[in-house]
């Protein structure tokens, strides 16, 4: 049975999830230090070094990428690859982080940076394969496949079906193959082979700019199958909020919220998956 006072199936299947899956590296970042504007350590509290924040146009092989640039000099990522991003919006939008730093530099309030910079960085510290094998392992414990039956909480199973039911539904329609749905069990789903193969196919198809903020809706939802609804825009990232928190957030009703807790993680919820859907957005719509 479930309670305030204990740990969740749902909860306890995540933690065991997490515990087992390879974990590939989301990147801090670095500043650029030197008149060459070479990466240094990173710069988590440092004093705001730079007056003026720009972006300029870069030509290399008859492409145009755009650099963000720090009174001049080119931002660098913590592999030492320059910030030079395929849209000149996304540059706009990482810009405008490093714009609003105050007196020290938070890189906590610059989520769009971290996402360009992991993407950029992404085949010189790992690759695309263990990226996407790294979401395939949470489709295997995917949040939306996991349900509640009623005899343990008739009111949550109710509130679950009607948020997942529909997205479940949504995917299986365009991966074709049945999801493994598991009723009041924390074991290791096992989906159909063909849904499995169907979604491995369509991330190996996606950039680098679009896996690293999949990945990372991936991993706050701890659902492939809600980053996927966001990715095609089947759902907007508030709805996506809604759909990972079902549990947390009926928990919440019941037994109350814990200030310091509950609102700091429905908060850093929201800007993980805002900002993650924003970069998305950004590269299907550059100009």
């Amino acid at each position: 049975m479930l309670n305030g006072s204990s740990t969740t199936s749902v909860q306890m299947l995540r933690r065991s999830a997490e515990r087992r899956l390879p974990s590939v590296p989301r990147r801090g970042f670095a500043a650029p230090g030197g008149a060459g504007g070479v990466a240094g350590n990173k710069i988590t509290g440092v004093v705001r070094f730079y007056k003026k924040v720009g972006v300029k146009d870069v030509e290399e092989n008859g492409n145009v990428h755009y650099a963000v640039t720090l009174d001049g000099k080119t931002v660098k990522t913590p592999m030492r690859s320059p910030l030079q991003l395929p849209s000149k919006s996304m540059a706009a939008a990482v810009a405008h982080e490093w714009d609003a730093q105050g007196e020290r530099i938070k890189p906590a309030l610059m989520p769009m940076m971290t996402l360009a910079s992991t993407a950029l960085d992404l085949t010189k510290n790992s690759s695309k394969t263990e990226l996407i094998n790294e979401m395939l392992h949470y489709l295997h414990s995917d949040t939306v496949c996991y349900q509640v039956t009623a005899d343990q909480q008739e009111k949550l199973a109710v509130l679950q079906q009607k948020k997942w039911d529909p997205l479940r539904k949504w995917f299986t329609e365009q991966f074709k193959g049945e999801l493994d749905v598991s009723h009041g069990s924390i074991g290791r789903l096992t989906h159909d082979d063909e849904i499995v193969n169907s979604i491995r196919e369509a991330l190996e198809q996606r950039s680098e700019f679009e896996l690293v903020p999949l990945r990372a809706i991936t991993k706050e939802c701890k659902s492939l199958i809600t980053a996927w609804a966001l990715f095609k825009r089947h759902i907007t990232a508030s709805e996506a909020m809604e759909i990972s928190r079902v549990e947390e957030e009926f928990q919440i009703g019941r037994w109350g919220l814990v200030e310091g807790g509950h609102d700091l993680d429905r908060v850093n919820c929201r800007v993980n998956l805002s900002s993650a859907s924003f970069f998305l957005w950004l590269h299907q719509n550059q100009h």
